[in-house]
């Protein structure tokens, strides 16, 4: 019975680990995964972007896109002094998102990292009623 449940683990272990190579699964994400609500006043952006340092995160804000970019460093501990690695998933690569917001006060987005969350508020420009006088 041992033999038979460490050849379906063994097996298991195979199929796991082919399906990674075949589907590339441990290469950090080319899409950042954002939500993204809209106020009257404002835009409220969350975007996923766990283990990645605020000085990796470039924020661009232009003709009503944003634009986010993030940089996943490079792990040299892959090894242990003992070889012991049993699995080593850690990657570098970067990610990138555009959202079409129009309409944004740029000199009032606020931007906010926790958790491996980034929190963007991008406020509304207020447009205030023109009245036009008849001659």
């Amino acid at each position: 019975m041992s033999n038979e449940v460490r050849t379906y683990n063994d097996l298991n272990h195979f199929i796991d680990q082919v399906s990674r190579g075949l589907f590339n699964e441990a290469q950090a994400p080319s899409v950042l995964n954002a939500d993204v609500t809209e106020s009257e006043d404002k835009y409220t952006v969350h975007v996923n972007v766990p283990g990645v340092d605020k000085d990796n995160i470039s924020l661009n804000y232009r003709d009503g896109v944003l634009n986010i970019d993030a940089k996943y460093d490079h792990f040299e501990d892959h090894e242990d002094k003992d070889n012991n690695v049993l699995l080593s998933e850690r990657t570098e690569g970067s990610a990138h998102r555009s959202l079409n917001l129009p309409g944004v006060d740029e000199a009032e987005i606020e931007a906010n990292v926790e958790n491996g969350v980034l929190t963007l508020i991008l406020p509304k420009v207020q447009e205030a009623d023109h009245k036009i006088s008849i001659n």
